[in-house]
């Protein structure tokens, strides 16, 4: 049985569609005449676009495309352009290595797989570019977490369950704070089944000239093959990477 879509979410977005070179400011009547819905709802809608920063209101009762739409447009192309760019690199790391690459982004509570290579060797885990995954249980989300600025971790930690994954989840946050603390100093981060039984990575950050951290990006596979010293000997290969990706920035 599928998942049930949000109806007022398409509506929403139904709005935003109804804007163009022609049509750049509109009424709740122009919506709801032009969206087919009632004027109540035309108007709900758009209050609460612009309340998002998707609409503005230039005065009472007019709307248009708000600043935040370009903020995310911005935000699409630079993740379209950092995917291609690391793509090749991770590639390399898969070709090299039989295993699998991945690099990810954060968005200060899940991190997101913007790109992935896979070897020829069969596992069950594939990373999905666009797949969501909990950052206190992953070797990239760690990494994100532990390189964070101490309010924004704070922040994190307050408003996330660190809910047990697998039987080596770390869900206290003391001894995760502790952990992060770790990676933060050597500069890398490793996870041994702690969301996925079974799976086990390393993961090191991509940072600009300036040191600011754009991407993390990962080794991973299944924990037979990726032992302590299996991950510890591939760690050079993996930071050298990240310097070769930083260069072509």
């Amino acid at each position: 049985m599928s998942t049930p879509l949000n109806n007022s979410i398409l509506k929403a977005v139904s709005i935003l569609d109804l804007f163009d070179d022609k049509r750049q400011e509109l009424t709740a009547r122009d919506v709801a005449e032009l969206g087919d819905m009632n004027g109540i709802t035309a108007h709900r809608l758009l209050r609460t676009l612009a309340e998002a920063g998707l609409l503005t209101s230039p005065r009472k009762g007019l709307y248009r495309l708000g600043s935040k739409l370009i903020d995310y447009g911005e935000r699409a192309k630079s993740f379209s352009r950092l995917a291609a760019q690391i793509q090749p690199f991770l590639n390399g790391l898969a070709a090299e290595t039989k295993e699998g690459a991945m690099a990810t982004t954060f968005d200060g509570s899940v991190i997101t797989c913007i790109a992935a290579a896979h070897s020829d060797q069969t596992f069950s885990f594939n990373a999905r570019v666009g797949a969501r995954m909990e950052a206190y249980a992953t070797a990239n989300g760690k990494l994100w977490l532990a390189m964070s600025e101490p309010a924004m971790l704070k922040s994190y930690l307050n408003a996330t369950d660190l809910t047990p994954l697998s039987a080596d989840t770390v869900s206290d946050p003391d001894v995760l704070s502790q952990e992060l603390e770790i990676i933060r100093r050597q500069g890398f981060a490793t996870n041994y089944g702690e969301r996925e039984t079974g799976l086990s990575a390393i993961a090191v950050p991509v940072k600009t000239a300036a040191g600011h951290m754009v991407a993390g990006i990962s080794i991973f596979g299944p924990s037979a093959r990726l032992t302590a010293d299996r991950l510890a000997s591939l760690l050079p290969l993996l930071q050298s990477t990240a310097d070769e990706i930083r260069q072509v920035l």
